[in-house]
């Protein structure tokens, strides 16, 4: 994973931009996401249960002010006098002449100043400064790229999704009306019709039969925005040379005088009409099954012969504190080591962060933001106990480098298909590099993953699942230092839990003489 600042300073070497353009990428980049971590999501859950109090506070302040109001109509509640004679006969009454005069000209205008006073400005003025934090359109987006990511990666319907159930497990929560419509939209922008049709769906069966309360309206004018995207593509779809005032006037006209069911009805007619045409290449595309969500799904065939044993000869010190080391891949080599991490560590790394930034996927497009991460370049106490366990698990000196990339992914976090081992483009652009190319990896799991989260290797179809203090290691290069393409490997997508990661990548020349070259053995082929 690469940080944002080492991103800008590459991209500038690799291409020229316009100052411009760079400024406005450099402010993306380097922008807060609450979509990039998890520890951005519990900021943004803090932030709206704050809103929340002051909603709370401004609500019960406008229901007092009713309740007076209210109070004081029961106490002026007389019978209703209908006809001029009974109006006649009522004011006839000297008291009742009298408190009718001195009403209206000393209470009544006094409640008018209170009806008109304004309640919980207080409140109102937190709450404004509280949206001035709101999430951007970017964390908007990448939620439902996730969503969607963990939809097709785990092959998960919406109806499960939307009522709360996760590969088989029933969560207490469900999606809201406005939650499946968004995703309704989103996989029809992307094209999956199928899974627009599902999500819509799973919207309907929640629309409430009228729309008297503000709740019930907020629901239509949702329904009313997917009708309009719907309405907007179907005439797109027929004359792509309109304008786009003559396009939404046309679109206007079309849904003007359409009823709630009449909405619904168009827009699932539409959603199928355009599913059944697409069936034979956009559905097939899109449920095309890869070897990265097969890994995902724990569907990879099961590998044998295999064994778990205590490592105890990398060096002097394991020989009277051995590690439990278990074989995940003879060939490529994939171990992992389990209990090497402790909760107190965990907590001690957690304290190591001095200034998050923005973790991305790498130099290929598309570039996503997918973590907040940190590296650990000033010496201290926990660097170097984690660095020297390090060392005994792989007997690789480490003293050259010794930084730790501890890294918090975000909502459904992930990581795409890639290599450790440096790209051509990435060796020419870091001509600086005086360690060699990552021949190792050494990931450790320092969060509680319960779902998802594993990291896959497709290539040998090996699939790691991300138990909380286990560490994994896997070379990236053969015995000759030549890139080995078996060490491509992904991450799944999150369902539940906080994945945080301490990532550490073993150079080839400081293990020179450690681990020096060697003709790499071919198998025969038989």
């Amino acid at each position: 994973m690469v940080k944002v600042s080492d991103f800008i300073f590459l991209l500038i070497l690799a291409k020229p931009i316009l100052s411009e353009s760079l400024k406005e990428l450099i402010e993306f980049y380097q922008g807060h996401y609450y979509s990039a971590s998890v520890l951005g999501l519990v900021d943004l859950l803090k932030l709206e249960q704050e809103f929340m109090e002051n909603f709370t506070i401004y609500t019960d302040a406008l229901q007092e002010k009713v309740d007076n109001l209210n109070n004081y109509l029961d106490a002026l509640k007389r019978p209703n006098h209908t006809t001029h004679n009974e109006r006649e006969k009522f004011v006839s009454d000297p008291l009742n002449a009298f408190g009718l005069i001195r009403r209206l000209n000393q209470d009544w205008p006094k409640w008018q100043n209170y009806a008109q006073k304004s309640v919980g400005l207080v409140q109102i003025n937190a709450m404004e400064k509280i949206l001035s934090k709101k999430p951007k359109l970017f964390d908007m987006n990448e939620s439902l790229r996730s969503m969607h990511r963990i939809e097709v990666t785990y092959d998960l319907s919406a109806k499960d999704i939307a009522r709360g159930v996760l590969q088989s497990t029933q969560f207490n929560y469900t999606l809201s009306v406005g939650d499946c419509l968004a995703l309704a939209n989103h996989t029809l922008e992307i094209g999956n019709l199928n899974s627009s049709l599902q999500w819509f769906q799973e919207a309907v069966k929640q629309f409430p039969d009228n729309y008297e309360d503000i709740s019930s309206s907020l629901k239509e004018d949702q329904l009313k925005e997917f009708a309009t995207v719907v309405a907007t593509r179907r005439i797109q779809m027929m004359n792509q040379s309109l304008g786009n005032e003559t396009l939404h006037k046309l679109v206007r006209n079309q849904l003007q005088n359409l009823t709630k069911k009449d909405m619904e009805n168009f827009i699932s007619s539409k959603l199928v009409q355009w599913h059944r045409g697409s069936v034979s290449k956009l559905e097939n595309a899109n449920t095309q099954t890869t070897a990265h969500n097969i890994g995902c799904r724990g569907l990879f065939p099961k590998r044998k012969n295999l064994v778990c044993r205590y490592n105890s000869t990398t060096n002097a010190f394991l020989k009277l504190a051995p590690l439990k080391m278990e074989e995940i891949s003879r060939d490529p080599y994939i171990v992992m080591y389990h209990k090497v991490l402790s909760d107190r560590e965990i907590e001690e790394m957690k304290g190591e962060v001095k200034e998050w930034s923005n973790g991305w996927t790498g130099l290929e497009e598309p570039m996503e933001i997918v973590s907040l991460v940190y590296w650990t370049t000033d010496e201290s106490k926990f660097r170097d106990r984690i660095n020297q366990r390090i060392s005994d698990m792989t007997g690789f000196k480490l003293e050259e480098f010794p930084a730790l990339q501890l890294a918090n992914f975000g909502i459904g976090g992930y990581f795409k298909p890639h290599y450790d081992y440096f790209t051509e483009r990435l060796r020419t652009l870091d001509a600086n590099n005086t360690l060699g190319d990552r021949l190792g990896s050494l990931l450790f799991y320092a969060g509680e993953v319960s779902q998802g989260g594993q990291t896959v290797f497709p290539e040998v179809e090996v699939a790691v699942e991300p138990k909380k203090g286990n560490a994994l290691f896997w070379f990236n290069d053969f015995d000759d230092s030549s890139p080995d393409p078996r060490s491509l490997h992904s991450v799944c997508p999150v369902i539940i839990g906080s994945r945080w990661t301490i990532t550490k990548w073993l150079h080839h020349d400081p293990q020179v003489f450690v681990k020096p070259c060697s003709p790499r053995i071919l198998k025969r082929s038989s």
